[in-house]
């Protein structure tokens, strides 16, 4: 199971708008790159991600699937069902803004 979230990166995401906003964003598709992904597994039902994407990625979706919306999903490629109990964002790089 764990070589199934070792893929080659930068994996290309295609994240149509999350259910969750959709009330406030148009419906679109937009491409995002996961550029790194490193997995530590607890046992066969738990596990911790690091990644690191593009700005913009929608990073719950990108784990559960939103139903299909974001392609691949952590979700899709296990062949199960994931949901996040802790997201922390570690860091912010590049941007160029001062």
């Amino acid at each position: 199971m764990e070589n199934l979230l070792h893929d080659k990166y930068p994996l290309l995401l295609n994240q149509q708008t999350p259910i969750r906003v959709l009330h406030r964003r148009s419906n679109s598709v937009r491409q995002r790159n996961v550029r790194s992904l490193q997995v530590n597994w607890f046992n066969e039902h738990w596990f911790q991600l690091h990644l690191s994407t593009d700005a913009g990625t929608y990073v719950k979706e990108f784990v559960h699937g939103d139903l299909g919306r974001t392609i691949p999903s952590v979700a899709s490629l296990l062949g199960c069902k994931t949901d996040i109990l802790q997201l922390d964002c570690e860091g912010i790089e590049g941007g160029g803004f001062n």
